[in-house]
Parts: structure tokens; C-alpha cells; sequence
């Protein structure tokens, strides 16, 4: 399957985390997320909440590429 030009340039793009650690949301009452990762690409700062990764990670288990977890 070839990539499109957009899918290389967002997989040559990839975030890493900023700051490690999370930051603890659980008192916010503005947000529905109780943690949230910093993260920057090469061009901006941005976050991400933990449902988000949680939900990337059960989509890679359905798709075989992690092990069940429990």
C-alpha cells in the first residue's frame, strides 16, 4: 500500500512528549480529562488526554498490534 504524500509527511512529523510527567486534571471542572500528556511535533505544542491514548491503544489490540491486556 503506498502512502499519500499528507500520510508521509504526518508520519515523518511525529510528537514526543514535552514534559514527562502528567498533569493532573481531576480538580478541573472545564475539561472531562483527569490527566493530560504535553506533547510537541516540529512545528507545535499540543496535548493530549488519556482516554485519547487509551482509545488509540484499544484500536491497536483490535488490530493485533499489542497483546490483549486485561
Amino acid at each position: 500500500m503506498k502512502l499519500t504524500e499528507k500520510e508521509t509527511n504526518a508520519l515523518e512529523n511525529r510528537a514526543e512528549l514535552k514534559f514527562h510527567g502528567i498533569k493532573d486534571h481531576s480538580d478541573c471542572e472545564d475539561c472531562l480529562e483527569e490527566y493530560i500528556f504535553q506533547l510537541q511535533d516540529k512545528y507545535h505544542e499540543f496535548s493530549i488526554g488519556l482516554t485519547t491514548i487509551l482509545s488509540c491503544l484499544a484500536f491497536a489490540q483490535q488490530q493485533g498490534a499489542v497483546p490483549p491486556l486485561p
